[in-house]
């Protein structure tokens, strides 16, 4: 073989070695096929990852929450009805002195609306699965209480890092505080938080929210106590005043939170009922007797509402009559899954 021939071969070798350029165009193409083919599987992939983690934590709320009736001998309530609040505080701690029921109502009750607390529906699931003073006489202030800067271990676990408090322009959640408690000092044994701070002359909610992991909006409680207008238990053989809940219907709808979409509030069954004069619907609630957890879902909306025309108000699970795209996202106590993944 002469050396031109030589030469030749490895010319035409070397050239061989490399890719053309519409050979890089065609790879890149493939490369982005099949980018657009996983990509749309990973998100399916985490969102489900996300509904699982969020169903297995509502699972052990409601375990906290049946817990926390077989300690006190009540469920807990939702804060939308100051008469429900004052006679489980009288039912779960029975020993309470009259100056620590006194000084929890002058931080609880809502001058602006004496039918509510100032916890709503989803500061209260915080408040009462939270720990408490071992101190029967003084639950709530002695050592370990809620308002204090140390507080016990509750009957459920929150991770600190998903406590949130938000600021309010809503007169009716804010917390006014007494000279007596040092507002910083309550931020932080609320929300477990040692860098909470409070300016007292801001308006902020001092009651914590928790949130579902990789969620803005927090879980939602619902007593069925107060589902709606309805007379409640009688204590002591006393009769009780009829439980009148908000001019609203019962929901949660934080103000000056634009990441939180719709409004949550119960839900109805698919099973008929017989209407009485305190409800004139056909169908029961879910859950009748015990409570309801709500979760947003991913997309972080609850649902829509039009208290003007009723639309949703008794949205029906499982069938999914009455529900917005809100509610197909969202993730219950009642639900394997999302309230879509149930339509059948």
């Amino acid at each position: 073989m002469n050396t031109n021939t030589l030469n030749n071969v490895r010319f035409r070798i070397h050239n061989r070695t490399g890719f053309t350029l519409i050979e890089l165009l065609i790879v890149i193409a493939i490369i982005a096929v099949l980018a657009g083919l996983l990509i749309p599987v990973i998100g399916a992939v985490r969102h489900r990852g996300q509904v699982t983690a969020t169903v297995l934590e509502i699972q052990n709320l409601k375990n906290a929450i049946e817990q926390y009736k077989q300690k006190f001998g009540d469920y807990p309530p939702d804060g939308s009805n100051t008469v429900v609040f004052q006679r489980h505080i009288r039912v779960a701690f029975p020993r309470i002195a009259p100056q620590e029921f006194n000084y929890l109502n002058s931080l609880i009750l809502d001058s602006h609306n004496l039918a509510v607390t100032k916890l709503d529906a989803a500061e209260a699931l915080v408040f009462f699965l939270g720990g408490f003073s071992d101190d029967p006489r003084f639950p709530f202030t002695a050592k370990g209480g809620p308002l204090t800067g140390d507080r016990n271990p509750g009957l459920f676990d929150f991770d600190p890092t998903r406590l949130s408090t938000f600021e309010s322009d809503d007169l009716a959640d804010t917390a006014f505080l007494t000279g007596t408690l040092n507002s910083g000092r309550v931020v932080t044994a609320l929300a477990s938080d040692d860098e909470a701070t409070f300016n007292t002359n801001d308006e902020q909610d001092i009651f914590p929210v928790y949130l579902p992991k990789g969620m803005d909006v927090p879980f939602v409680y619902f007593d069925s106590r107060t589902y709606m207008s309805r007379s409640i238990y009688a204590y002591y053989v006393n009769n009780v005043p009829q439980a009148v809940p908000p001019a609203q219907y019962p929901h949660w709808h934080h103000h000056g939170t634009p990441n939180i979409k719709g409004t949550a509030r119960p839900y109805r069954s698919d099973q008929p009922r017989q209407i009485t004069q305190g409800d004139q619907h056909i169908f029961k609630w879910i859950n009748t007797d015990t409570f309801q957890i709500i979760a947003a879902g991913i997309d972080n909306d609850f649902g829509d509402f039009d208290s003007n025309n009723a639309i949703g108000i008794n949205r029906h699970y499982p069938s999914g009559d009455d529900y917005s795209g809100g509610d197909k996202s969202n993730i219950t106590s009642f639900s394997r899954g999302t309230l879509e993944d149930d339509i059948p």
